[in-house]
């Protein structure tokens, strides 16, 4: 692909991410829900609630009802994309940062358990 030359080296490398983030995502079907077999454990969930709240609650909002930002409502994080939210996590998306340096694959593996409880 041949890139225009006003474009600065970032600008191609974020325009680059987002082609491939389009590409292996995919479209949110409404409605979905997680399989029976995908149920979190419990203990998970409650070890991602607690990092929720120390890292996520403050955009997000107390058991993911936002407070009126332009925070995403993870309630209606779509169940089987589990690559999408990961991506979102280490990379930042939009207003939110980058929280790659952060937390571990664990811990992402924790906190996803607790978006599939839909802060319950």
């Amino acid at each position: 692909m041949q890139w225009p030359r006003s474009l600065s080296l970032s600008s191609r490398l974020l325009c680059a991410l987002a082609i491939v983030v389009a590409v292996q995502t995919p479209p949110i079907l409404a409605g979905q829900t997680p399989a029976a077999g995908d149920a979190p454990s419990p203990d998970l969930a409650a070890r991602g609630r607690g990092l929720y709240l120390s890292h996520c609650m403050r955009c997000h909002g107390p058991n993911m009802i936002t407070p009126g930002t332009i925070a995403y409502d993870l309630r209606k994080f779509p169940a089987d994309q589990k690559d999408r939210f990961v991506l979102s996590v280490l990379n930042g998306k939009g207003a939110m940062p980058a929280w790659g340096g952060a937390v571990t694959g664990d811990d992402i593996d924790a906190l996803w358990a607790y978006v599939l409880t839909r802060g319950k």
